[in-house]
């Protein structure tokens, strides 16, 4: 009878908490447990609540920013179709259509790889592994782009340091700042170097670029946003450094900018030990 009756108890307040009803913190034992339940309940809906929004929110930017290189590549097309253009202007307008179609394309490849990483979609996983060659391979793939602009670059690098990280994943957070620094320095260097200290491993990536104003510092990670004064004169998608924040926060890790506008950037990565 005594199970019976606290059973009996137990549903009236389960009943009264899914309507709403504000009551005191049950104190029993069996009571507490189904409180945790409830609480797990309300946070896995709040959860999902949440990833739905961000889902919705990603796709309203994938829609917004496809609109202007689309329209742009359908105008481009009408007037490469137009005969009463001559060749020159044709083929003009057919050199602006490869550029908006590459644009697609470097949009589509970046906001997959957000959408999987924001979404669970894909795992970073942290193993034991050489970062000083994650390094050295990131550096690598801007190599020849730095050499096109007659830009020096420099790695100040252990011949190796074991470090838990995602070398693919680690690498392409790398290789996204790298790509930056090299974008918007037009003359002199850059530096990258790799320090580990008792608590974390920092990674700094020093250009001699144009550099950042205070005010853009929390900005540049976010979505989309462009440096106000290279947007217009630079190729790019605005979601190469979201991208990188991300794969860091994955792994515990973060990433920071110090800069003086005109004079370079140094970016420095963290990753814990």
């Amino acid at each position: 009878m005594f199970l019976r009756r606290k059973e009996v108890e137990l549903t009236a307040k389960i009943d009264r908490l899914l309507a709403g009803e504000h009551i005191q913190m049950p104190a029993g034992l069996l009571e507490e447990k189904v409180w945790q339940v409830l609480r797990a309940l309300e946070t896995s809906e709040h959860k999902s609540k949440s990833e739905h929004e961000s889902i919705l929110n990603l796709l309203s930017d994938i829609s917004h920013q496809l609109k202007t290189p689309l329209s742009s590549l359908a105008l481009h097309l009408d007037l490469a179709s137009d005969t009463s253009h001559s060749e020159e202007e044709r083929a003009a307008f057919l050199d602006e259509c490869k550029k908006q179609t590459e644009k697609i394309g470097w949009l589509s490849d970046a906001l997959i790889k957000i959408a999987r990483l924001e979404t669970g979609l894909v795992s970073i996983v942290k193993t034991p592994a050489d970062l000083s060659q994650t390094v050295r391979d990131a550096v690598s793939t801007v190599t020849a782009q730095a050499a096109a602009k007659g830009l020096i670059i420099t790695a100040h690098l252990p011949d190796m340091l074991q470090l838990a990280h995602d070398p693919v994943w680690t690498k392409e957070a790398l290789c996204n700042i790298l790509d930056n620094a090299v974008k918007y320095t037009e003359n002199g260097n850059i530096t990258v170097t790799l320090e580990q200290t008792t608590i974390y491993t920092r990674i700094d990536i020093t250009d001699t670029g144009i550099g950042l104003a205070a005010e853009e510092y929390a900005k540049i990670f976010a979505r989309f946003y462009r440096v106000r004064d290279g947007a217009r004169r630079m190729e790019g998608t605005g979601l190469g450094l979201t991208i990188a924040r991300e794969i860091m926060r994955q792994q515990e890790g973060n990433i920071t900018v110090a800069s003086n506008s005109g004079n370079g950037c140094m970016f420095s990565v963290f990753l814990q030990n």
